[in-house]
């Protein structure tokens, strides 16, 4: 019988980044996987007899440029292409509200609805972006051990010495981010239905919780921290689909 120094059970994508991990690290490792296909969520199938689909996460932005390159992914074939659109949000037989395209064209888009609204876009994006950027880094630190004692106490300031350092604005929207319902904080922002919509699915989609949910407001954030070939906050499609 073959003996492992580690077992993942589940051939996710989480799972199978961090068999390499280990294995590359030297250790023998076996992913035990109950399905006949690997990938967990990233995955390609066939639903219908010649027709071939991403069946549950469908687009890219939250891998992290260092698994790319440590992995070699691109080398390996990896192609996305950049998403032109974000959102699109059907309002009658007419009229519709279109996010994406830069933001002289989200603006313009906005006017249609608010003007107030298309003018305040650009501040909306700064404050969300300085956010992210200060919580960016501590996505590929190793939080310390509860039990770890004083020394995990003075590893977690350290880890997280970005946040205290920044500006009582950016403290104030991390905290508005992390606790208040998304309809909440847009309410805070923007004053047209329509526009708070549209960001409002972003605060639902993958989420299954109410935009009127405490801590729903942390998912507009969580669209923005993931970056794509170097442009921060870009979402693309995995050339082949997900499971790719």
């Amino acid at each position: 019988m073959a003996e492992y120094d580690t077992a993942i059970i589940g051939g996710g994508h989480n799972g199978l980044v961090c068999a390499f991990y280990l294995a590359k690290a030297g250790r023998k490792v076996v992913v035990l996987e109950r399905r006949s296909v690997v990938g967990g969520a990233a995955v390609t199938e066939e639903f219908h007899p010649g027709f071939r689909n991403s069946l549950a996460s469908y687009t890219v932005s939250l891998l992290n440029p260092k698994v790319l390159s440590d992995m070699r992914l691109k080398e390996r074939g990896l192609r996305f292409k950049k998403r032109p659109v974000a959102n699109f949000l059907p309002i009658d037989d007419k009229r519709y509200l279109k996010v994406g395209g830069g933001l002289e064209r989200t603006q313009a888009a906005f006017s249609e609805f608010s003007q107030n609204d298309a003018d305040r876009l650009p501040e909306y994006y700064r404050r969300i972006d300085a956010v992210a950027d200060v919580l960016r880094q501590l996505a590929e630190t190793r939080p310390p051990k509860i039990s770890g004692g004083l020394s995990a106490l003075l590893k977690l300031a350290w880890q997280v010495r970005d946040v205290l350092r920044a500006d009582l604005e950016v403290q104030n929207d991390l905290y508005d981010l992390m606790t208040k319902s998304a309809r909440s904080f847009l309410d805070g922002w923007f004053e047209n239905e329509h526009v708070k919509a549209v960001f409002g699915f972003d605060a639902v989609v993958g989420n299954y919780a109410s935009p009127d949910t405490p801590g729903s407001a942390y998912v507009l954030l969580h669209h923005v921290f993931g970056e794509l070939d170097g442009e921060k906050g870009a979402w693309g499609h995995a050339v082949g689909g997900m499971g790719a």
